[in-house]
């Protein structure tokens, strides 16, 4: 056997493997070359909570505490939270493009700081308590669209596309909150606000602003809100170095301060104090500012004396009633002793419950209620008292009782009307005072006598009606006297003039004549009819509790038609018709019921309208 083939063979053997060896080395070595397009961090920007970086001898360190981004160095202070979100939000998003080992770097013959790396532009912790990642960023690669970085000081230089623009550069000026009140001022539930010869204290009650200083009233809600907004628009114009050893030499003093400016924030245990001083003398136009979280002496512009504007007429609630209409369910009225009770039912009608039981015109109750909500205070007063009224007792008109809730009993003349206890307004008008251009109304929950611009009180009087007192029920009452459905009908009688005449519905839905025997049913009289029965309105109430029918021409010999719902022995609705009243109109009643109402003449004639000719 020759050896020279086994030689051969071993030898091929060993050429492969070294051929295997090298070109297992090189392929590892290319494919750290080859781009990867990965994310260099992988934890998203709402997670990061702390952020520290390091630019030449600047050195800056940021948390993050409810919600809120803080400087911790070189100070404590609020910080820029605009500013950090980009930086935070370039960091997160930085993807890496290539990445180049020692073994490559030692190949072309380069170095760490042949990529910035050693003096790196800036050096960057960011994360939060569970992980910190060191990101170091160096050089632009040759063609600007990489920048070279090392991550967490590993030896490979990783090329990267960064923004690096929202990065750098950095300033610890740009990376300060200039707003004077920080974002928690979306949060107060106290504002007060002082200069000279004025203090105003506000305070936020259950959702709604109230004025508690120079006096207790309700605030205009809307007006305190653009009031906030106007403090959170306020900036800082520039920093000093540190807070002032003497404040009053900036005019910063308690006593010699512009203006202060005091926000409580719910939660917070002391409030964010902005106190204004005086100008600078370099440049007028700036004010020294001393801000409660703010540690240096600050600039702002001297538009904020702009405030000093503001008067407590300007932030109350004008209205007399804050009420929604909508929500009131109970209304209660009385003058001497006259009283009117009227609740709102489950089905959203209106009923007056006294002095008697009646359907009421919703319609007319809700202009009612929405006309007391939008009357509006000329001027108001504030007192423990109707002091201002003392002289003239006997001015006063009448009481108005509302509630959003029903009374816990029924409303009686023995129980006095009593409202459950809720939300609850009542007021007292009264006449003008003698020379006197407005008319005094008082509130009897907060104790305060406002004044009302007569005009506005007598809206709440309905034009068309005749009453003179706001306690009179006419001006609610439903008047809608009759709302049969045709279907319901029966029969239908008309007395008129001595003669009587009688219709029915038969089994086969068709109108006979009952009587008299020889008659004949008038074509379209008995559509016509029902049409009016399902819709009789009237023109006013005139009386509510007559008992004296015959002063309105009202007696058994007066027209009357009667529509019978059943059958001759089931409900029936009778309608009397009298004498004409002033104004071309007829008195007319329903049998049964004390109440005169008017209606119009062509609407008594169509009533006694003949139902049946004679063949």
């Amino acid at each position: 056997m020759s050896w020279k083939p086994t030689f051969w063979l071993l030898a091929l053997v060993v050429i492969t493997g070294l051929f295997i060896v090298v070109f297992e080395k090189n392929a590892g070595s290319d494919s750290r070359a080859l781009p990867v397009d990965d994310s260099l961090l992988h934890v998203s920007s709402e997670a990061v909570t702390r952020l520290a970086m390091t630019a030449g001898d600047v050195s800056v360190e940021c948390v993050r505490r409810d919600g809120q981004w803080f400087l911790t160095r070189p100070m404590d202070a609020r910080a820029n939270e605009a500013r950090i979100n980009r930086i935070i939000e370039a960091l997160v998003t930085i993807h890496q493009r290539e990445i180049l080992s020692p073994e490559r770097l030692e190949l072309r013959r380069l170095t760490t700081a042949s990529f910035g790396l050693d003096t790196p532009r800036v050096r960057l912790l960011v994360g939060n308590e569970l992980r910190v990642d060191e990101v170091v960023l160096g050089d632009d690669s040759p063609l600007g669209d990489l920048v070279y970085l090392r991550l967490n000081g590993g030896k490979d230089v990783i090329g990267a596309t960064c923004q690096m623009q929202d990065i750098l550069p950095i300033d610890v000026d740009s990376l300060r909150d200039r707003s004077v009140f920080s974002s928690a001022i979306k949060r107060a539930v106290r504002l007060e606000l002082k200069y000279p010869g004025v203090f105003l204290q506000l305070a936020l009650r259950d959702g709604n602003w109230r004025i508690q200083q120079p006096l207790d009233a309700r605030a205009d809600n809307r007006r305190v809100e653009r009031l906030l907004l106007s403090l959170m628009a306020l900036k800082i114009e520039s920093f000093g170095s540190t807070a002032p050893a003497d404040p009053f030499v900036y005019g910063l003093g308690p006593d010699e301060a512009a203006m202060q400016i005091s926000l409580f924030i719910e939660g917070g245990k002391e409030p964010l104090v902005l106190t204004v001083g005086k100008a600078r003398q370099d440049n007028p136009a700036l004010l020294y500012a001393g801000i409660s979280d703010v540690p240096s002496l600050c600039a702002i512009n001297k538009e904020v004396l702009a405030l000093q504007a503001i008067r407590v007429d300007s932030l109350r609630d004008r209205r007399l009633c804050d009420a929604d209409p909508a929500a009131i369910v109970s209304v209660m009225l009385r003058e001497g002793d006259a009283k009117l009770v009227m609740v709102k039912t489950e089905k959203g009608n209106w009923m007056i419950m006294e002095p008697f039981r009646f359907k009421a015109d919703s319609p007319s109750i809700g202009t009612f209620l929405r006309t007391v909500c939008d009357l509006k205070i000329e001027e108001g007063r504030s007192g423990v008292g109707t002091n201002m009224l003392d002289g003239n007792p006997s001015a006063l008109s009448c009481r108005l009782d509302l509630a959003t809730v029903l009374p816990s009993n029924p409303v009686t003349n023995e129980t006095g009307g009593l409202m459950a206890a809720g939300s609850v307004w009542s007021y007292l008008f009264y006449a003008p005072l003698t020379g006197a251009s407005n008319s005094p109304v008082y509130s009897v929950e907060t104790k305060t006598t406002s004044l009302i611009h007569p005009q506005a009180l007598a809206a709440l009087w309905p034009k068309s009606m005749t009453a003179s007192s706001l306690v009179d029920p006419r001006f609610y009452m439903d008047c809608q006297m009759l709302d049969l459905s045709p279907g319901q009908v029966r029969r239908i009688t008309l007395a008129h003039k001595g003669r009587e005449e009688t219709v029915t519905f038969s089994n086969e839905k068709m109108w006979l004549v009952d009587s008299p025997p020889d008659g004949q049913i008038v074509e379209e009289a008995i559509p016509s009819l029902l049409g009016l029965a399902s819709t009789l309105r009237a023109e006013r109430i005139e009386s509510m509790n007559s008992t004296n029918a015959l002063m309105y021409g009202i007696d058994e010999s007066s027209p009357r038609v009667t529509f019978g719902l059943t059958g001759a022995s089931g409900i029936q609705k009778t309608v009397l018709i009298g004498r004409g009243c002033e104004g071309g109109g007829v008195y007319a009643m329903i049998q049964g019921q004390d109440v005169v109402f008017v209606l119009r003449q062509d609407v008594a004639q169509a009533l006694t309208h003949r139902l049946v000719e004679t063949r």
